[in-house]
């Protein structure tokens, strides 16, 4: 018994071909995002905005970041 080896289905390379792009622009996408948000936190830290998540929650809180010490 010897096994035949057939070519794959006509449009298989193209659907390999489009998936790849996909992933590559999904990739591209996550990672331009990424970029957009830490510029607009970094515009924030040098205005003087606090993050709420690292603002003083009473009188006595120093704040998360200096927790991290």
């Amino acid at each position: 018994m010897t096994q035949s080896h057939r070519p794959p289905p006509r449009g298989a390379g193209k659907a390999a071909i489009i998936v790849v792009v996909i992933v590559g622009l999904m990739i591209l996408a996550i990672f331009v995002g990424f970029n957009l948000y830490h510029a607009k936190t970094l515009k924030d830290e040098q205005a003087g905005h606090v993050d709420p998540a690292d603002a003083p929650k009473s009188a006595d809180d120093l704040g998360s970041a200096h927790a991290r010490h």
